[in-house]
């Protein structure tokens, strides 16, 4: 595998792209072990708490496993190709704009919370309010690349805590597009997404799905309309993510 030098303001980003479209690619097969962080350092030319934030972004979005222990190390998940791929494919040919990502979302988003309302335990629900914890922490600091990981992470946990594999598949990958966008157009929202986070999360220790969804919708939609100004595409257009 050859990887490019990376010189740029936002590294782990680059990296974790770069490593992505290799796993996408085939280069990187299912279930194989990437070089230690101290390889991938050496490799990319950057630290290795660069290299460790990029991998920690591709955990994030499903592509790598990441394992402890002295058999451990970065692995490509086994599930991380298929269907992303088809997707990432419709959206490089404008065949997914950002309006009907938005919808997708929508509708997973919405399944997956009421599947969670019913059978989410009190240590699921402790693991997204650390989750938001620690994305609160970084907003407030300034960390907008780490945020943006963190809030991203949240969709998948919790989507894993369904238990369904093709809801949390169907999360992860809409996720990875997701993130895709981000790093073209950048972070676009801040403390707000917390207060609606912490809305949320209030509504699913009730186990009212109806208001978790509705809160769930509600900032969606916002961050549609972000997005939209952000990459400067116009609504009724309905223009792809590149546009």
């Amino acid at each position: 595998m050859d990887f490019l030098t990376v010189k740029s303001t936002r590294l782990f980003e680059k990296i974790s792209h770069q490593i992505g479209e290799q796993i996408q690619s085939g280069a990187l097969a299912s279930g194989e072990k990437l070089p230690n962080e101290r390889e991938l350092a050496s490799a990319f030319g950057v630290s290795r708490h660069v290299v460790r934030e990029a991998l920690r972004s591709l955990e994030s979005v499903g592509q790598l496993k990441l394992k402890k222990g002295a058999a451990g190390g970065a692995f490509v998940a086994k599930d991380s190709q298929p269907f992303t791929k088809i997707m990432r494919g419709m959206v490089e040919v404008g065949g997914i704009s950002l309006a009907q990502l938005t919808d997708a979302r929508l509708a997973i988003e919405s399944a997956v919370i009421k599947v969670a309302c019913e059978i989410a335990e009190k240590a699921d629900l402790q693991t997204l309010e650390d989750n938001v914890d620690e994305a609160e922490r970084e907003t407030l600091a300034g960390n907008l690349a780490a945020k943006t990981q963190l809030n991203v992470q949240f969709h998948i946990l919790l989507a894993e805590l369904t238990g369904n594999p093709v809801l949390i598949m169907m999360m992860k990958s809409l996720m990875n597009i997701l993130r895709d966008f981000i790093a073209e157009v950048g972070s676009v929202m801040g403390i707000d997404v917390i207060k609606s986070r912490r809305r949320f999360l209030k509504h699913l220790r009730a186990r009212n799905s109806a208001q978790a969804i509705k809160e769930m919708e509600q900032h969606l939609k916002v961050l549609h309309q972000h997005y939209v100004a952000a990459a400067n595409v116009k609504p009724k257009s309905r223009e792809d993510l590149h546009g």
